[in-house]
């Protein structure tokens, strides 16, 4: 979906007529890699978005799956096409029997599970092969593809297992292409911008907004703000007493953005949300036109990148590197 500026409603924009400042630049998310055709459904259960990821990009795609959908986009335009059993966490330890029974119902007899060292950052304990043990003496083949050797090799892998070997070149080639162009239009010399992340969700029955700030250290600072040489500085606006969970902490207020000096503001999950939490910020604290990002307009709604849409990972590089290159 193209966030463009007519299609933001008005009352989201209500702080720029007291700054005295122009209209936003918002980026819109990248087109997700979509293949030629439809793609088939096959009678297989995969465990790992990246898995489910790379066999989307060949033109498959599995009956039921088991993917971590809160933090890869492309799982909601995925879920009226193939059954979301729950992240690997949630089906070894909160619904240990839905990936046997799941086969059991659909008659599916073919498991393919994601290997990979690092599956999750934020849970790393949280493996696919976790649910190996549930499913034995059920009858059911259990397949690997391993990430820990290369995207290029993980693309073999799952294209031999799908039984769509001819279009493996095809698909490295194209991510190849995309990536080598992402990382030519890298900047030679470290930005050293400082950047504030936040998450936003609206609820359109109630009005309310929810807000969370990505802390350093997570999927955003490892593939997208180092290689741009910019300093996540979320962790400014943190209280003491605010848990952390999959890298990032709630807030509701937004001053802390007066201490935290942000060069820029990135805008994921819903910006609206944070459009509108910007704007009653700065009716209460007309302080905050003085944050770099705010006097200058530097505020990008950018698509959120947890090591998942790997595919799709140039794209966005390419789109976070526009951003903040401004």
């Amino acid at each position: 979906m193209n966030y463009h500026i007519k299609n933001i409603n008005k009352k989201a924009l209500v702080f720029l007529p007291i700054i005295g400042l122009g209209l936003f630049l918002l980026f819109s998310q990248p087109a997700e890699a979509k293949p030629k055709t439809a793609p088939e459904k096959i009678k297989v259960i995969m465990i790992g978005d990246r898995l489910v990821d790379v066999a989307f990009n060949l033109g498959v795609l599995p009956e039921a799956m088991s993917v971590r959908c809160s933090l890869w986009p492309m799982c909601k335009q995925l879920l009226n096409t193939s059954q979301v059993l729950g992240c690997p966490k949630c089906i070894v330890n909160k619904n240990p029997s839905i990936v046997p029974n799941t086969a059991k119902k659909r008659g599916i007899k073919r498991i393919i599970i994601e290997k990979h060292p690092n599956f999750c950052i934020y849970k790393p304990k949280v493996k696919p092969a976790n649910v190996v043990p549930l499913l034995e003496g059920k009858g059911l083949t259990i397949e690997y593809v391993d990430f820990s050797n290369g995207l290029e090799s993980a693309i073999r892998q799952t294209a031999k297992l799908l039984g769509c070997q001819s279009k493996a070149d095809a698909l490295i080639d194209r991510y190849n292409k995309a990536l080598a162009k992402a990382k030519k239009g890298l900047p030679k010399a470290g930005l050293g911008k400082k950047v504030v992340i936040i998450n936003g969700t609206y609820q359109s029955a109630t009005g309310k907004t929810f807000l969370r700030v990505e802390m350093p250290g997570g999927y955003s600072d490892r593939f997208l703000l180092e290689p741009l040489g910019c300093i996540n500085v979320g962790d400014v606006l943190k209280s003491p007493n605010k848990k952390v969970n999959k890298g990032h902490f709630s807030i509701r207020k937004l001053d802390a953005l007066t201490i935290a000096k942000p060069d820029v503001i990135i805008m994921t999950g819903k910006p609206f949300a944070v459009q509108k939490a910007l704007a009653t910020a700065m009716k209460n604290n007309p302080a905050l036109a003085n944050v770099p990002a705010i006097k200058n307009t530097a505020i990008y709604s950018l698509p959120f990148y947890a090591d998942s849409s790997v595919i799709e990972y140039p794209a966005i590089l390419r789109q976070w590197t526009d951003a903040l290159s401004n």
